[in-house]
């Protein structure tokens, strides 16, 4: 008896080391930007460790970033299903819907992450960029702003609030908020594309040229 609780004891202790050894080599293939890699460590983790609503979440988010959405909608709702109390999870969803534009969809899980965490900014600006899809302009500058005011140094805020302020025709607002874009966010090439489309809008299409050359690099 002795000796199976020894065996049981040893090989807990082995699956744990490999569990840590498996979430470390993650994120630091992660870091690197190797998300392919990264995508096959989480895997074998989720494998080993299959009720853990983060390493499904790890893995949601880096079969998003490569663009695998199916993939990525089945990682994203076991970890909701395994722990539906993290705005994470509900956000993970949210954003998988987002980049399927099923935006009708994802309002709602957007909503649920921010009534469980509404300081997260990146549920805020995925809400505005969801409801600029529905055409709700008014609720979606009122999140891009929530987000800006949360955290400036992201991203999507300044994209939603500039994208807001180009369809309204206020060129020259729309400029401001792409210039602070291509500040935080300098190796998006999007970033650039909306500026240049901004400057073009006021009939600075020198500018404009240089900014889309700019972008082009970007993507070399």
């Amino acid at each position: 008896m002795t000796i199976l609780i020894e065996s049981i004891g040893l090989r807990y202790k082995m699956a744990s080391d490999e569990k840590y050894e498996l979430f470390e080599e993650s994120l630091r293939l992660i870091q690197q930007g190797k998300m392919v890699d990264a995508e096959k460590v989480l895997k074998r983790l989720v494998e080993i460790d299959p009720d853990n609503a983060t390493n499904w979440m790890s893995l949601g988010r880096c079969q998003l970033a490569l663009q695998k959405l199916a993939d990525a909608e089945i990682s994203a709702r076991k970890a909701l299903e395994l722990n539906d109390k993290l705005a994470h999870n509900w956000n993970l969803v949210g954003c998988v819907l987002k980049s399927k534009s099923a935006f009708a969809e994802a309002e709602s899980y957007f909503r649920k992450a921010l009534e469980l965490n509404p300081k997260d900014f990146t549920s805020w600006s995925g809400l505005s960029t969801i409801l600029i899809g529905l055409r709700k302009d008014s609720e979606a500058e009122n999140a891009a702003q929530k987000s800006i005011d949360l955290n400036p140094n992201f991203f999507e805020g300044w994209m939603a609030m500039g994208i807001l302020h180009l369809r309204k025709g206020h060129a020259e607002e729309s400029e401001k908020a792409f210039r602070k874009l291509t500040e935080v966010a300098p190796r998006m090439p999007e970033a650039w594309d909306f500026l240049g489309m901004a400057l073009s809008a006021q009939g600075k299409h020198d500018d404009a040229a240089a900014v889309k050359v700019h972008a082009r690099t970007l993507r070399v």
